[in-house]
């Protein structure tokens, strides 16, 4: 750290999310007083303006205070994480690479700032998965004001959360319009025109592995660890969006409109309304934006409090990228108040 700013490493900087993470803290004005880019191999990137030298990881140092992003794969995270800690880094895990390796805190800036600063001593902090990122800011007001008592959530997750994803849709959709043949690579099955109701491997409750990671993640976020979180999530043929149908049970009872008004004031949240045939959010609405779109808010005859909604986030950009330079932001604050 410097005066002007801090010295900032991002592991995995050749993928998707490292570029948009760059992007995103250039963006924002992130205080950047050097760049640290960095990811298996050294390679050079095409850059806007100019080129941008990558490189290689296991030639990395750390230096004290410095903040690490890491955007590639879980197995990077882990790999770096130790010995940077030890330097006196802070490190921001992107990849879930750390959740199994015990309690680092997860961090959603809207909802829980104040875990943030305090875990900067720790050194790791954790950005949570997409859906997560989306459910937590959405059903916080609603915890606040009523009480939650339970959550069922259906996830419609896009191939751009899974590497190499984006490319099999777009080589299996222009195989079928041309009657050929798909070839499967990235899934055991076709996605293109096709939806696919398993994200990862299932346990021997028959839960996959996304929807046990999002229910607890989505509990740690408002430290609620007991709240009853049900999610099933789909692979679906779109390319970037993600995609939430969310039924929300509540202690005290709280009506559409009692629902649109805390979430037309809640941080983070785009709430849409109104008659004019665009009362709901689309995924092409949450691409590129770094709010949580909430549309169709509604009372759920069939409990008595309950109230159901629609939700879209870009998972890319504000539920990885973007809420990760929050949690950047929350450790930047705090380590220039220590100077």
């Amino acid at each position: 750290m410097s005066d002007r700013g801090f010295v900032v490493a991002v592991v995995g900087a050749a993928s998707e999310l490292g570029r948009d993470l760059r992007e995103v803290l250039i963006e924002r004005a992130f205080p950047v007083a050097e760049w640290k880019l960095l990811d298996d191999r050294a390679l050079i990137l095409d850059g806007d303006e100019d080129d941008v030298a990558i490189e290689p990881l296991e030639e990395a140092d750390w230096w004290h205070r410095e903040i690490v992003f890491c955007c590639g794969s879980a197995a990077q995270t882990r790999a770096v994480a130790e010995d940077a800690v030890a330097a006196g880094a802070i490190v921001i895990d992107l990849a879930q690479g750390l959740l199994a390796e015990g309690e680092v805190p997860l961090i959603v800036p809207e909802v829980n700032a104040a875990v943030a600063d305090d875990a900067v001593e720790e050194g790791l902090l954790a950005s949570p998965l997409p859906a997560a990122v989306a459910l937590a800011v959405a059903l916080n007001p609603l915890e606040q004001a009523a009480r939650l008592r339970r959550v069922h959530v259906t996830c419609l997750e896009p191939v751009s959360s899974a590497v190499g994803g984006v490319e099999e849709l777009a080589r299996q959709t222009g195989d079928l319009l041309s009657g050929r043949e798909p070839e499967n690579k990235v899934w055991p099955q076709r996605i293109a025109f096709n939806l696919l109701p398993q994200v990862g491997e299932l346990s021997a409750s028959g839960s996959s592995e996304r929807e046990w990671q999002i229910q607890a993640q989505v509990r740690s976020i408002l430290d609620l660890p007991d709240l009853p979180v049900r999610a099933r999530v789909v692979r679906v043929p779109t390319f970037y969006g993600l995609g939430l149908v969310v039924d929300v049970e509540t202690d005290e009872p709280i009506d559409g409109e009692g629902a649109r008004a805390l979430l037309r004031e809640a941080p983070g949240v785009q709430l849409h309304e109104g008659d004019d045939g665009r009362a709901f959010p689309t995924l092409s609405d949450a691409v590129g934006s770094e709010a949580t779109h909430v549309g169709r808010v509604h009372q759920d005859p069939t409990v008595p409090c309950g109230i159901g909604m629609w939700l879209v986030i870009d998972g890319l950009r504000k539920g990885a990228a973007v809420n990760a330079v929050q949690i950047g932001e929350c450790v930047a604050r705090r380590l220039q108040a220590e100077r």
